[in-house]
């Protein structure tokens, strides 16, 4: 008797659960694609840069360009500066702006880390209150978002990635 009690409990518990996880997921499923949606152009935002120079959505440098929110101490984001002190002198026409939560000093010190303190197409700013990091839904560091000359979204990636896969997102979608 208590078998087929339990058994009918299961067969309603089951199905409800299922139906319950799949309505979490495609709600879920609906708030990631809203906040992709609202990256395909850039959204509004300000900062400053290391020079105390005003960083918004409304003066940047115009052609295709890519943020980048990193971490002076994290590890890929040093293996990719590495990569990227070494072939940014062959895609000038990229414009790098990089953001990080950090002190000017810790940005400076890590920009001349890999002599990228000077390069005219990259600009370092600051980002106190993880400001940029919250507006463009960033989920990890290092976070690409690439925006082609049109400031359409064409790269998004978080994590490891090699930098040359990154700028090959602007030559597929011209």
């Amino acid at each position: 008797m208590t078998n087929k009690k339990t058994l009918k409990i299961v067969a309603v518990i089951i199905p409800v659960l299922m139906v319950g996880i799949m309505i979490y997921l495609f709600i879920n499923f609906q708030k990631k694609k809203q906040k992709v949606e609202a990256l395909k152009s850039i959204p509004a935002f300000s900062v400053q840069d290391i020079n105390g120079k005003s960083v918004t959505n409304k003066n940047l440098p115009e052609g295709n360009k890519v943020f980048v929110y990193f971490n002076p101490e994290c590890e890929y984001c040093q293996a990719e500066m590495d990569e990227l002190s070494e072939i940014n002198q062959k895609h000038p026409d990229i414009k790098w702006i990089m953001f990080t939560d950090k002190p000017l000093s810790e940005i400076r010190a890590f920009a001349q880390r890999y002599k990228l303190d000077n390069a005219e197409n990259i600009r370092w700013c600051n980002d106190p209150k993880s400001e940029v990091y919250l507006k463009f839904s960033m989920t990890g560091i290092p976070y690409f978002l690439g925006y082609n000359y049109q400031n359409k979204l064409v790269h998004r990636s978080t994590g490891a990635i090699k930098i040359e896969k990154v700028l090959a997102d602007f030559d597929e979608k011209k």
